[in-house]
């Protein structure tokens, strides 16, 4: 009966929904469960979105460059094969825009450096754990925050400085499959990703832009310290170089 309920949910999550660059964070933890995560991306590139609408009336895109995120996640487990669970905390990041004409040329640059904001996200996740310790599993996430910025604006001319506000906002599915090794469980898994960014200088003109690549990979270790207590350690690969640390306590 377990097989088929999980079965279930996977095919409805999988179906309709995208995702993004988000940590899985290994399988689902039965029953009420705190989670302490620090995410690091390195990179990832954005293209302009069909409206996007620039200073000078021409898309912008961009790479998200050196993005932290701290999040505190808290989770309950229904069963020992589905966990829903909610993220809050708070981002900083980097990201590098090149400005071009109506014609394709380039024109300058901007450096767009992101205060720390808020963050905020939730999530499901499903698993299932055979009798050979084989594991098949998948996560449903999405994950936003809204902060100020500061640009620096080089062309032709000179340099010059504007203010406004970002969005970014994800949305993610993942599945993956693992091998339970006494107290390892290493994972590996594929994700379809989608995530947007919205810039809004302080004139009211508004910039947006979405994910270049869709596809990637990841990869991940969980260590059982004791029943109460697991590190998870993943890297991501392909659509973006990412990698995240959490500690997860079971209670």
């Amino acid at each position: 009966m377990k097989k088929l309920i999980l079965l279930g949910l996977m095919m409805l999550l999988g179906l309709p929904l995208a995702a993004y660059s988000a940590p899985v964070e290994g399988p689902p933890a039965q029953g009420f469960n705190i989670g302490l995560g620090q995410d690091y991306t390195n990179y990832r590139d954005l293209k302009p979105h069909a409206v996007s609408i620039s200073t000078n009336g021409t898309p912008i895109g961009c790479n998200i460059r050196h993005m932290y995120r701290t999040m505190l996640k808290v989770g309950y487990g229904f069963f020992d094969f589905l966990e829903v669970y909610i993220k809050l905390g708070g981002a900083d990041y980097k990201f590098r825009g090149d400005i071009e004409d109506q014609f394709g040329n380039p024109e300058g640059v901007a450096k767009i450096n992101t205060k720390w904001g808020f963050a905020y996200g939730a999530g499901l996740k499903g698993a299932y754990t055979f009798k050979n310790g084989l594991l098949v599993g998948a996560d449903l996430q999405y994950l936003r925050h809204r902060q100020k910025y500061r640009a620096r604006l080089t062309d032709l001319i000179g340099e010059d400085t504007s203010t406004g506000k970002v969005t970014l906002q994800e949305w993610q599915f993942g599945p993956f499959v693992g091998y339970k090794i006494m107290k390892f469980l290493p994972y590996v898994g594929v994700k379809y990703s989608d995530v947007r960014l919205k810039i809004r200088d302080c004139d009211g003109e508004t910039t947006k832009l979405k994910a270049d690549d869709h596809f990637g990979a990841f990869v991940g270790l969980t260590y059982d310290i004791m029943p109460q207590v697991k590190l998870n350690l993943e890297g991501r690969f392909i659509d973006e170089t990412g990698v995240n640390f959490n500690v997860i306590f079971k209670f």
